[in-house]
């Protein structure tokens, strides 16, 4: 039968000046880490239906649609009273800050932002922040068409992933 000592095997064979055992032998344990704040989510998508706008609603460049909201609802929070979300999708060309939408419509991209109004550019690194004092967190977003270029009427929508860090 063996045993560990002090960091050392020792057999059943004892073999002098092979493995030697002192009694100030000592093994240290250093833990480090921490409990992180977290939150689930009701649902891990939120649907932002922009509707039908129709192409004269958007006359010129640099027209917009009304904005359109939808919100990620939090429940069973630990210790978390904010949220700081970024957003990555694919950055309409010459329009960094609006994402590309895809399907048929040209001349249109698409601008979100936080329900409080915070720019929430394509980029992935551009944070908004969110807090609350109590209860469920909502986090709110918006999204609206800008128009960006000659138009031509279709579907124009967009995917996008989003990163939340609960603090």
């Amino acid at each position: 039968m063996n045993r560990i000592v002090a960091g050392r095997l020792a057999g059943g064979l004892l073999c002098l000046g092979a493995l030697a055992v002192r009694a100030d032998d000592r093994l240290d344990f250093h833990v480090l880490g921490s409990i992180a704040p977290s939150c689930d989510l009701v649902a891990d998508r939120i649907r932002i239906d922009l509707g039908a706008v129709a192409a004269g609603e958007l006359a010129g460049a640099g027209a917009i649609s009304p904005w359109r909201g939808a919100a990620f609802s939090g429940r069973d929070c630990i210790g978390a009273t904010r949220a700081v979300v970024t957003m990555r999708a694919t950055p309409y060309p010459g329009h960094p800050g609006l994402i590309a939408p895809v399907g048929e419509a040209t001349g249109v991209a698409i601008e979100m932002r936080s329900a409080s109004g915070q720019p929430l550019p394509p980029d992935g690194s551009t944070a908004v922040e969110f807090s609350w004092t109590g209860g469920p967190p909502e986090l709110g977003f918006q999204a609206r068409y800008v128009r960006v270029g000659p138009l031509q009427p279709g579907t124009a929508g967009a995917t996008a992933q989003v990163q939340i860090r609960w603090e």
